[in-house]
């Protein structure tokens, strides 16, 4: 995991980004690059986050092919340069491979799969008071994965996918599929069992499913007809018989109407906590807690009814206060958000408004800094961590390093310095 962090007024963009980065499923280091420019001349950045490799390939390399190939091609959006991103790296046969998707199909499935198992047994443990046989547990597997399978049909496709994705799938991935089934599962398939497992295998992949392993890039800066900076969040999963998975999922755009914004990545619970003046975990089990009690308590009102009012309109009654509790809940949810842009969030907003660009760069290290601190004295895994990366990007001076890593010494490696001035 990271935590990135890009801090936009009308002065510019500044970028951060942490260097942890997890290998396996508990070996972290702190040596990771995740923020880079992507033009040499433009005022243009990218961070990446999640996945560190785009079909095997690390995304560092990606990005620096893809800035050469752009060389000193300029777009009037910031949304040019990205539409001209991802249509390269779709395009450019390097980049992908029928092993490479082939692993990704695999993982895809593979993490799935072990989520669908250890529900399927606590449903089985809960459900037969006796050992269950083999045939009971197929009958229930078939069941869920037919239940499955309605769920994602009710997804949309993503991107350009459609039925004959489906087709494709199953002639190219079916024996793939069972497979790795029958190396996670001690009990004999059936033909219907394999049919549902390749058809969600496929899902996975075509519908707008948001698999683990994914990656997310974040680019921003200036086109050249922009006076104001704007950044664009995607999420990226692979290309898949030729098509890229990829959708936008953030964006932000300063203007006449918007002088500032800050907008976390990856890991943002600290972050929201110092905007909103609460933690997103514990606002969510306060909503839940509400409204658990506005859909039981009608219930415990209606019993009180029946025992001390004979009336034969209790059913209205009971939908009165269905419905007052339900406005409750919502004037609730409303005034506890408007509490927390009126108090924290709308006035950070005003102050980071007015930063100069150096200010700007110094609050996207610090909330970077703000995460990695709460890992480091918590029981959770340091998975935010490592030197702060910083960049500032800005119309007139472009983007500009404030902090960063090396790997090397730099007096050491001259070349490097006059190969990057170069380009």
């Amino acid at each position: 995991m990271t935590a990135e962090i890009a801090v936009l007024n009308r002065f510019g963009v500044a970028l951060a980004a942490d260097s942890a980065v997890t290998v396996g499923s508990n070996k972290i280091f702190n040596s990771a690059d995740k923020l880079f420019a992507l033009s040499k001349i433009h005022p243009v950045g990218i961070m990446v986050y999640g996945n560190a490799h785009y079909m095997n390939v690390p995304w560092e390399t990606v990005v620096k092919i893809y800035r050469k190939h752009l060389g000193d091609q300029a777009f009037p959006t910031l949304k040019g340069y990205c539409d001209h991103f991802f249509d390269y790296i779709n395009t450019d046969a390097r980049f992908t491979s029928p092993e490479s998707e082939k692993q990704m199909v695999g993982n895809f499935f593979s993490v799935w799969l072990e989520e669908f198992l250890k529900n399927l047994n606590l449903y089985i443990a809960n459900t037969f008071t006796h050992e269950p046989t083999e045939q009971e547990v197929q009958i229930e597997m078939l069941s869920a994965t037919n239940d499955l399978i309605l769920e994602y049909n009710a997804l949309d496709y993503a991107n350009t996918f459609d039925d004959s994705f489906n087709t494709w799938f199953n002639q190219t991935y079916s024996g793939y599929i069972a497979l790795i089934f029958n190396d996670n599962v001690n009990i004999q398939t059936t033909p219907q069992m394999i049919d549902n497992l390749v058809y969600i295998a496929g899902s996975l992949v075509c519908r707008n499913y948001k698999n683990d392993g994914r990656s997310g890039i974040v680019i921003a800066g200036f086109g050249e007809d922009d006076i104001f900076p704007s950044l664009y969040g995607y999420r990226i999963e692979g290309i898949f018989n030729g098509i890229m998975k990829y959708a936008e999922e953030e964006s932000s755009e300063i203007g006449a109407g918007k002088s500032a914004e800050i907008v976390p990545f990856a890991q943002q619970e600290m972050v929201h906590s110092f905007l909103t003046g609460m933690d997103p975990k514990i606002e969510s089990e306060i909503h839940q807690f509400l409204h658990e009690t506005v859909n039981i308590y009608p219930d415990f009102v209606e019993s009180l009814i029946n025992q001390l009012v004979a009336t034969s309109d209790n059913d209205q009654i009971k939908a009165e206060i269905t419905q007052k509790g339900i406005d409750l809940f919502t004037e609730f949810s409303q005034s506890l958000q408007q509490l927390k842009r009126r108090n924290y969030l709308i006035p950070v907003i005003q102050t980071v408004a007015s930063f100069p660009k150096e200010e700007l760069a110094a609050m996207a290290e610090a909330l970077v800094n703000l995460t990695s601190i709460k890992r480091k004295v918590t029981n959770q895994a340091e998975t935010v961590g490592g030197p702060t990366d910083v960049a500032v990007i800005s119309k007139g001076d472009g983007f500009i390093w404030i902090k960063r890593k090396h790997y090397f010494s730099p007096e050491f490696n001259s070349q490097y310095f006059n190969n990057l001035v170069k380009g």
